[in-house]
């Protein structure tokens, strides 16, 4: 299923002390079963632009008018999905949006002439846009997640710690299949950092799950809603210093419960796949972190909406070289307001997680339908859940439906009614979609 790397090849800076710290990780009694083979795949040249990337992250931010248009010349001379659709000297404002559904057909007309592909690695996206993906990605673009999050925890003063004797951060995640590994982030001076499924069955013994996040404690951890939801059960005794919640949307009420809880600043940030992160939420909105991003709140016709107005985000920036993203409508609304010399997202309408209920007290989250779809070649899908626990799939790509009707099935626990079906052409591409959605009412417990 993955590549056969060495360990050179997945951790190019790797030291010996970083060496140990690794084998620590992944060789402890009370470790989870590992899945994702994975590596930072960041050498000495992929590192200096993430340092250099966390220097301006820090220092004054250019205005737009600084690079816009250069960047939208270089797209246009150089990737063939604009160059396709725009003449060249076109001024920003009048290029038209491109969006996932424009990105999950052909990702490779994305990608510019110019940029060689030595580096390439790809991230599947989770297709709540109803678009699911293959990202490329540059390993120094992945990386430049890690100074995002600290610019993120800046207002909590919580930072990472560096250095292969400290554990920096804990991912987690709470659904069948979920991605596991460990791996030492070089950024942060070879500091562990653990991706952990939350789920029993991948823990060898009951129990191990509590002992190996509290032998192996970060300050903070990283998770989804879901996740932190389903920590409570696990009995942590060494709480994290900060939390932060992304990929779906995080209720008040349950940001409010895990500070009571464990104590520590609750962050609710905005990323996706084909951006990286995005916002931080604080009082006034989500505030944009990126010095490289610029956003725009557009309507359905490419439109500036007026201030104070709602619209949908649309994004621009160049920071991964294998997907330059130009005038990218997200699938998320907002308006747009400033604060202290940033943009701020307000009442960011974000992406929500969906628990379908299949019978007892078992629900199947759906990261783990997105996980089983990955196997299929589709462009587009949707899957509904009605009161009385049938379910309607609908989508747009080249599988059977009896592979599909199977699959699902499997997944679902067998539902008494499963209808698969094409999607309708009808669809309004750009606008947000209702990837998945359950009208039943969990079994009371």
């Amino acid at each position: 299923m993955y590549p056969e790397l060495s360990e050179s090849e997945r951790f190019p800076l790797l030291t010996p002390r970083g060496r140990e710290l690794l084998h620590a990780l992944r060789q402890d009694p009370h470790a989870p079963r590992w899945n994702w083979p994975n590596g930072e795949q960041l050498d000495a040249a992929g590192l200096e632009r993430v340092e250099q990337f966390a220097r301006a992250l820090n220092a004054p931010h250019p205005t737009p008018g600084d690079w816009l248009q250069k960047f939208t010349d270089f797209c246009v001379a150089e990737v063939p999905f604009h160059r396709r659709r725009v003449a060249g000297g076109t001024p920003f404002a009048a290029v038209p949006t491109s969006s996932r559904a424009d990105l999950a057909v052909r990702v490779w007309d994305f990608v510019p002439d110019s940029e060689p592909l030595d580096d390439v690695i790809v991230f599947s996206s989770s297709g709540t846009t109803g678009h699911p993906a293959q990202i490329p990605f540059h390993p120094s673009t992945a990386a430049a997640g890690i100074p995002l999050l600290e610019r993120a925890l800046a207002a909590t003063g919580v930072t990472f710690p560096r250095g292969p004797d400290r554990i920096a951060l804990s991912h987690l995640a709470a659904y069948r299949g979920a991605y596991t590994t460990a791996i030492v982030v070089a950024f942060l001076k070879e500091a562990g950092c653990v991706r952990v499924n939350l789920s029993p069955e991948v823990w060898n013994r009951p129990g191990d799950c509590r002992t190996y996040l509290d032998r192996f404690a970060a300050p903070v951890m990283l998770g989804d809603p879901q996740a932190f939801e389903s920590l409570a059960g696990v009995g942590i005794e060494r709480p994290p210093q900060a939390m932060v919640s992304s990929i779906t949307h995080l209720s008040d009420a349950l940001a409010a419960d895990l500070t009571r809880r464990y104590g520590c600043p609750v962050l609710d940030v905005y990323a996706l796949t084909e951006a990286g992160i995005v916002a931080v939420r604080t009082p006034q909105g989500h505030a944009v972190l990126p010095h490289d991003l610029h956003v725009e709140i557009l309507d359905e016709h490419d439109q500036p909406v007026a201030e104070g107005k709602r619209g949908e985000v649309v994004l621009t920036g160049g920071r991964n070289p294998y997907l330059p993203l130009l005038r990218y409508r997200t699938g998320d609304f907002a308006s747009l307001a400033s604060h202290a010399g940033r943009p701020v997202l307000v009442d960011l309408e974000g992406r929500h997680p969906v628990v379908f209920p299949v019978g007892g007290d078992r629900v199947v989250h759906s990261m783990e339908v997105t996980r089983l779809l990955r196997r299929f070649p589709l462009s587009q899908y949707q899957l509904h859940q009605d009161a009385d626990g049938g379910f309607r799939f609908s989508y747009r790509g080249l599988a059977s439906e009896d592979d599909l009707q199977s699959a699902l099935r499997e997944l679902l626990g067998n539902p008494g009614s499963l209808t698969v079906e094409a999607l309708s052409a009808e669809r309004e591409a750009r606008r947000k979609v209702d990837v998945y959605r359950s009208d039943r009412k969990p079994t009371p417990s």
